[in-house]
């Protein structure tokens, strides 16, 4: 319904009513609906239901449905008891018309007085209840059974768990057993008085008393031996958690014992599906899958990750669809309202519960590859075998063999208003009702989480776990008076019981630890005390022996540091000596290498010309030497060039001897390396009348022969090399004289130094030696000192560790 009154869903049926069809948003057309009838199933306005607009019921036949009268709800339900009861004795026979009598006028009583409430919005109570209730009654046997008292403790036990488990209060759970013994005595079912079937015996039924029988073979019986049901689940927890990766620590405490009792008969039940309600950490999910595991079903819970939605959410009703419908095994399907991260997964839930299909769960590829996946086994119990009824036998598969279990938080306005968007909820789920823990619950859990503590007795023990329970009951009374003054809720769990005894016994743990840590280093520290006091004892003996040789010790090192002191001055004067020496030679050095650099520079002027010949006569090959032969009568300045080259090489200067010089074969080998340092002066003399005539340039002889040009470059190279090399001879003369003086100097330097090295280490010798005598005279000292005042120190102290100590 809108703000305004509106019902979108109405108008579109009203529209289809109206004018038969709708209109095509998408493709902009109007579509007509031909030769469809609408039929419609309601209920009276209230409980979460809206009225209908006069604009739509206006199209409608409508035939009004009244709720069956007593009588003929009697009628139904004796047909159907009094058969069961048929094979029973006939006193239990004559049972059934009292216990459907007294069903009958429980539940109309509890309907009339137990009202919905918005504290109590699912107070809502039909025939399915009263149906549930005969459901329960119905899985016992002759044998289990057995006379007229039990009977009526099993009506009571069914009535309870259908209808005052779901109540929120102990006051409307007390009014509801009281007008159960009332009418159990008005009807003549029995005797029993308040006290005798709720506060001196608990009722109880259940069909797992008899361990390892198959599910199929388990009877539904009265349990009535506590110590055995007691005994019986901590097996059960010991093979659950040998079983499981993450193991289980439970406490069966009554209130616990409880709950699981009532989960195994919801399990055991055919389709039989239950909501538990509780605050968050009241254990709804432990007693669940512990529950599942007696009853031999597997446990499938969804897991959330980041993007979960719709679509994974559908995926893995599929995986659940197909392991109870195509592979048969029995499975609970528990979850929680902290896993609805969309209200259309409650929406699907609702269907599951009401109808057991999801509409558009499987698509039509997935719905041909389930029936072919499950024809085998319709085939085998003799169901139809088409396409559409191996689907319709996997639905009901599906619902025999799924039990669904939900876990809510009454906190709030969620849980109030999802039970009224979803019906189902309420209808097709036993609801029970997680109430705060009473104080012998709280009792038994602290008891069971400390016994395994050292506190020092049973007494001190008994303290703390009723400290533990006095905590966290006034906690809960603040909480009741926090809402009365202020209005706001704070909600105390059992979680935060158990996390308020852990923290104890975490806190108790790290303190024990600290103390022993403290303890051991007292004891250590004692233990050292002694040791050191025997030490001392032993130490007095060795004083009189130290201090004679402390005296010499004392005088020895006097001694040597007189001639330390020497040593060193003498150190010192050669150390002048040695860095005047360094000084001077330092200067030698810097001379010298002035004269190496001016001859450097000499020499770089004249080297460029003679590398330039160099390179001219690698150039030059045997056909240009044979060019220059083959003159019969050279050119002039082929023939001045082979001249100078033959002064060069202190031959004859003419033609023929040119021609043998040049048929040489290591005529350029004997250039390249030409003894151009040591040219004698009237070869220069000669040279100089070809060098000073201006017709003798290479370029202009590189017009006549290009091979007389590279000897040419090479005669001028010579003649320029020459020229410079008797300057830079004086300089390298020099040169050598004072890297001679140099040698020596450094020579003369090194035997001083190698003198200053010998007196210096023999100094740190001796100042090395004087610091071992004025260590060992200390550490004489220490040893004396200590061992005059140590003794009083260590025994000054030994009565306050005693003391701390106990």
């Amino acid at each position: 319904r809108e703000k305004y009154g509106a019902q979108p869903p109405i108008e579109l049926l009203r529209q289809f009513q109206d004018f038969k069809g709708f209109y095509d948003r998408k493709k902009l057309f109007w579509k007509d609906v031909d030769d469809t009838l609408l039929v419609a199933a309601c209920a009276p306005p209230g409980g979460g239901r809206q009225e209908v607009s006069s604009r739509f019921l206006r199209h409608f036949t409508l035939l009004a449905i009244p709720p069956p009268s007593d009588a003929a709800i009697k009628t139904i339900l004796s047909s159907i008891f009094s058969g069961f009861l048929a094979s029973f004795t006939s006193e239990l026979s004559s049972m059934a018309g009292p216990i459907v009598n007294a069903s009958v006028a429980a539940y109309n009583r509890i309907s009339e007085e137990l009202l919905p409430t918005p504290a109590k919005s699912h107070y809502t109570f039909n025939l399915r209840d009263l149906s549930k209730q005969f459901q329960g009654m119905l899985m016992v046997t002759p044998s289990t059974c057995p006379d007229k008292d039990a009977l009526a403790r099993l009506w009571i036990h069914e009535a309870c768990r259908v209808f005052a488990d779901r109540l929120v209060s102990n006051e409307d759970r007390e009014c509801f057993q009281k007008m159960l013994i009332e009418l159990s005595t008005k009807h003549s079912l029995s005797t029993m008085g308040y006290a005798d079937a709720f506060e001196q015996r608990n009722i109880a039924w259940g069909d797992f008393m008899r361990p390892g029988v198959e599910r199929s073979e388990r009877q539904y019986e009265e349990i009535s031996d506590s110590a055995k049901l007691l005994k019986l689940l901590e097996d059960y927890l010991h093979e659950y958690n040998m079983s499981h990766t993450t193991p289980m620590n439970l406490v069966f405490f009554q209130h616990a014992i409880d709950h699981i009792c009532r989960l195994s008969r919801v399990l055991r039940q055919p389709r039989g599906n239950a909501m538990l309600v509780g605050v968050g950490g009241s254990g709804k999910q432990s007693l669940t899958r512990f529950a599942a595991h007696i009853s031999g079903f597997k446990t499938f819970q969804i897991e959330l990750s980041r993007g979960y939605g719709a679509t994974e959410f559908r995926e893995d009703l599929k995986k659940l669809y197909r392991t109870a419908g195509v592979d048969g095994e029995p499975v609970v399907f528990l979850f929680s309202d902290t896993q609805i991260v969309q209200e259309g997964f409650l929406e699907d839930i609702n269907n599951m519960l009401n109808s057991g299909e999801v509409p558009g769960l499987f698509a039509a590829d997935d719905k041909d590859r389930i029936a072919n996946d499950i024809r085998e086994w319709v085939e085998s119990t003799g169901g139809n075998t088409s396409k559409d009824g191996c689907f319709a036998t996997f639905i009901n598969r599906v619902r025999d063999n799924l039990h669904i279990v939900l876990t809510m938080s009454p906190v709030g306005e969620a849980f109030r208003a999802r039970c009224r968007q979803f019906p189902s909820l309420i209808n097709c789920c036993i609801i029970d009702w997680f109430s705060n823990w009473p104080a012998e619950a709280l009792l038994s859990v602290s008891q069971k989480f400390l016994a395994n503590t050292d506190l020092g007795g049973e007494a001190v023990r008994g303290s703390v776990a009723q400290m533990c329970v006095h905590i966290h009951r006034s906690v809960e009374d603040m909480s009741t008076r926090f809402y009365a003054e202020l209005r706001r809720r704070y909600y105390t769990t059992p979680k935060s019981y158990l996390d308020l005894i852990n923290l104890y016994l975490q806190l108790l743990q790290e303190k024990r630890e600290e103390l022993r840590l403290a303890r051991d280093r007292l004891l250590d520290g004692l233990k050292k005390l002694n040791d050191t006091n025997a030490l001392v004892t032993s130490m007095k003996a060795d004083l009189a022996r130290l201090q004679p040789e402390l005296e010499a010790k004392a005088a020895a090192t006097a001694e040597l540091l007189i001639k330390v002191a020497a040593d060193q001055q003498e150190a010192e004067k050669v150390k002048s000596v040695v860095a005047a020496e360094e000084k001077d030679v330092k200067v030698m050095q810097q001379q010298a290498q002035v004269i190496a650099d001016e001859a450097k520079a000499d020499l770089a002027e004249a080297m460029p010309a003679l590398e330039a010949a160099i390179d001219s006569l690698k150039a030059l090959n045997k056909n240009d030497i044979v060019e220059i032969k083959s003159f019969p009568k050279p050119p002039p300045l082929v023939q001045m060039t082979m001249e100078a080259v033959c002064i060069l090489k202190q031959e004859k200067p003419d033609w023929d001897t040119a021609k043998r010089v040049l048929g040489d074969t290591n005529f350029m080998r004997s250039l390249e390396e030409f003894d151009k340092d040591n040219i004698p002066e009237n070869v220069i003399k000669k040279l100089r009348k070809y060098i000073d005539d201006p017709q003798y340039q290479p370029d202009v002889v590189a017009k006549q022969s290009r091979a007389a040009m590279s000897l040419c470059m090479w005669s001028q190279a010579m003649d320029v090399y020459n020229r410079v090399a008797r300057v830079v001879e004086p300089k390298r003369q020099a040169l050598r004289a004072a890297e001679d003086k140099l040698v020596t100097a450094n020579k003369q330097l090194q035997e001083k130094q190698d003198a200053l090295g010998a007196v210096i280490a023999r100094v740190q010798g001796l100042q090395k030696q004087l610091a071992d005598a004025q260590s060992e005279q200390r550490k004489l000292n220490d040893q004396v000192c200590g061992e005059r005042g140590g003794a009083l120190g260590w025994r000054g102290t030994v009565p306050w560790v005693s003391c701390s100590c106990s």
